[in-house]
């Protein structure tokens, strides 16, 4: 095979290695979004665990628009369970819920930080393995 196709097919990889770094780096950033999420909510549920009477609370509308809503039971939550399926949960339980949620975020993005690694040190070995090719 000639250089220069070989050459070609190094930077055909690496083009395809760079796009999934990208891919599985946007991932990343995605799941670090939601597991803030889940930790927001963990610190709300835990706030709720901890009180004993009703409490006056404000509610996203959305668009930037809030209510003031009385929570008149504040030891009962409803929790998406997945496929769009919520049932009622003490909150102690839902607590035990996200905690998992999180613990299982955490676990993916361990490994996409590993699969990323290694995808990045293949894109440095190609790039070392073109230049030595362009040397010669």
């Amino acid at each position: 095979m000639s250089s220069e196709k070989e050459i070609q097919e190094k930077i055909a990889t690496l083009q395809i290695l760079q796009e999934e770094a990208e891919a599985l780096q946007r991932r990343i950033v995605e799941m670090e979004i939601l597991e803030n999420e889940y930790r927001k909510t963990l610190e709300t549920l835990e706030f709720f665990e901890s009180i004993e009477n009703d409490v006056e609370a404000l509610m996203n509308l959305g668009g930037g628009v809030f209510a003031y809503v009385d929570v008149k039971n504040s030891k009962k939550m409803l929790v998406d369970i997945g496929s769009g399926v919520v049932v009622e949960r003490e909150v102690g339980e839902a607590i035990e819920f996200i905690k998992k949620r999180i613990k299982r975020i955490e676990e993916n993005q361990e490994k996409m930080t590993s699969m990323l690694q290694q995808i990045l040190a293949q894109v440095q070995k190609i790039q070392q393995e073109i230049a030595a090719k362009q040397q010669e």
